[in-house]
């Protein structure tokens, strides 16, 4: 029994012997494979490597895009139509006058907003004038001496609310424009308007609308001049006279003499420069006639006409007579005759600053006259004014030709 057991656990034990021998043999077998087949995928992954590489090698590098910031989407601005504008300028007319600064301001910035709409905004402004609403803006260069004979083309800031919109249809330009601003014309009854449209229209068509432009003229000197406030209408008839006097027109010049001499005893300043300037000298025999009216009982109405006459003295025999017999007036005040007699060496002259030789034959001849009249002055104030302005016209002519002055009477 016991030789059967050590059998059986020697058979074991070989057994196990033998099958970890196998095991052993298995095991090595195993690892040399997995050995050959590392060193395999090594060389192969060398090999590709090094194939990828030269890959790189070989491609010229791009450098990636640069991204560009993105702006934000600008917020959408609502333009106004010219229609919406006009309505904002319309609006500033409400209130009292004169306007603030606040209300010019306003009133530039949305005439230069109508007139960058360009030719869209024609239909609608044409329409608005037609209306004839308006409203004063800067009416003040209106009021000087300097405005009867002057209307500006241009503004810094409108005299009213139709002057600016005349302004942007001028410079909105081309066929429209002029047709708008030619009816204008034949609506509107306010002197300094048609002073203005008239010459814009001379620059727009030439000669155009001179006939139309004449007759309105000549219908509204017919009238009395508005009865108005306004600065605009300060110097209605000026402006009127000034028109005829712009289209060198002479055929108003017999009307003009008949209302030479105002019912208030004051020369219409309008008409007398009218005749001085469409008739030049031929115009002394007539205010020489007015100033015999007896409706002029006064200094200031009387010396008007004396001026006329200065313009021509030593030019005009007609005029050296009538110039004679005013600075010997006893009507007029010695400051006036001081100033006639004075501005010798002023009035007649193209350009006192700009003397030249063509210069000379008339300051001679005033000095000449000065001559013969000082001696006889009827007061001292003609007296001074004669010593005062024989010098002037001495340096005058000094300056002109260099010659040494002359004793002064």
């Amino acid at each position: 029994m016991k030789t059967g057991l050590r059998l059986v656990l020697v058979a074991a034990i070989a057994a196990v012997a033998t099958g970890l021998v196998v095991s052993n043999t298995v095991a090595k077998r195993s690892a040399r494979r997995l050995a050959e087949q590392q060193a395999l995928w090594q060389a192969e992954r060398t090999e590709l490597e090094s194939a990828l590489q030269q890959a790189r090698d070989s491609t010229p590098r791009v450098s990636p895009p640069i991204q560009q910031p993105v702006a934000p989407a600008a917020p959408v601005v609502h333009r106004l139509t010219p229609e919406e504008i006009l309505a904002r300028l319309e609006a500033l007319g409400a209130g009292a006058t004169p306007k603030p600064p606040p209300v010019l301001r306003q009133a530039v910035y949305w005439l230069e907003e109508l007139v960058q709409r360009g030719e869209p905004a024609l239909p609608p402004t044409r329409l608005f004038l037609a209306r004839y609403e308006d409203f004063e803006l800067d009416a003040a260069p209106f009021v000087s001496r300097f405005a009867r004979d002057h209307v500006p083309l241009e503004f810094a800031v409108p005299p009213s609310l139709r002057f600016g919109l005349f302004d942007a249809v001028r410079r909105v330009g081309g066929p429209e424009a002029v047709v708008i601003l030619a009816e204008s014309l034949t609506r509107t009854g306010r002197g300094a308007e048609i002073a203005y449209l008239v010459r814009v229209l001379q620059q727009l068509a030439p000669n155009r609308y001179r006939d139309q432009a004449l007759a309105i003229v000549r219908g509204l000197l017919a009238q009395a001049a508005p009865s108005t406030n306004s600065p605009l209408d300060r110097n209605h008839r000026d402006y009127l006279f000034g028109v005829l006097a712009f289209y060198g027109d002479t055929s108003f010049a017999k009307e003009a003499q008949t209302q030479l001499v105002r019912a208030d005893s004051q020369v219409d300043r309008g008409a007398l420069k009218y005749l001085q300037e469409t008739l030049g000298a031929q115009a002394v025999p007539i205010v020489a006639q007015a100033y015999q009216n007896p409706l002029l009982t006064n200094s200031a109405g009387k010396e008007p006409l004396a001026r006329l006459a200065l313009n021509f003295v030593g030019v005009d025999a007609q005029a050296n007579e009538f110039y004679q017999q005013t600075i010997n007036d006893p009507l007029l005040t010695r400051s006036h005759r001081k100033n006639l007699i004075e501005d010798l060496n002023q009035d007649g002259f193209a350009d006192t600053k700009n003397l030249s030789a063509k210069d000379l034959p008339l300051i001679q001849n005033r000095i000449s006259l000065i001559e013969q009249l000082a001696p006889k002055a009827m007061d001292d104030a003609n007296s001074a004014a004669f010593r005062e302005a024989y010098k002037d016209l001495l340096n005058m002519r000094t300056k002109i030709t260099g010659q040494a002055n002359l004793p002064t009477p």
